[in-house]
């Protein structure tokens, strides 16, 4: 972390993988409308005290952005060790004329969230820090998972 409380910025390289950068953040690890999303796919999954539990982690955060999304992983012990993906009920980000889904995935004390591109426009290595409201699609814009 930087004297400042700012964000360290790793290469992949560093870490074993391909040159894509990763971030370390050490603060606001979850933004308002990634604890919507995450509340949104992991009730019934993660307890009360779990999801409230996410919104004080002071734990550093990795961040990788994939050009159309985003990963961002947070761990914890009190997260569950079994792996699990959660995908629904679908919902959606809207910030201006981008639209994400997200998809969360725990496992080994971790969770991860995902963001991915849901529309014609990519979702923009900024977008966190854009004005995002988190909806349900509407059931005509939505095809079911089988």
């Amino acid at each position: 972390m930087t004297e400042d409380g700012g964000t360290v910025a790793l290469t992949r390289n560093e870490s074993g993988k391909n040159g894509m950068p990763w971030t370390t953040s050490y603060a606001d690890t979850l933004r308002d409308f990634e604890l919507e999303a995450i509340r949104g796919l992991a009730t019934g999954v993660l307890s009360k005290e779990q999801l409230e539990g996410l919104k004080s982690l002071k734990t550093s955060a990795r961040y990788e952005y994939t050009g159309s999304g985003y990963f961002l992983t947070v761990a914890d012990p009190g997260l569950p060790s079994e792996r699990k993906t959660l995908s629904v009920p679908p919902l959606i980000g809207i910030a201006d004329d981008v639209i994400c889904g997200f998809i969360v995935f725990l496992g080994q004390h971790e969770l991860t969230l995902e963001c991915h591109t849901w529309g014609a426009v990519e979702v923009p290595a900024d977008f966190r820090q854009r004005n995002v409201l988190v909806d349900e699609p509407s059931p005509e814009n939505f095809i079911k998972p089988l």
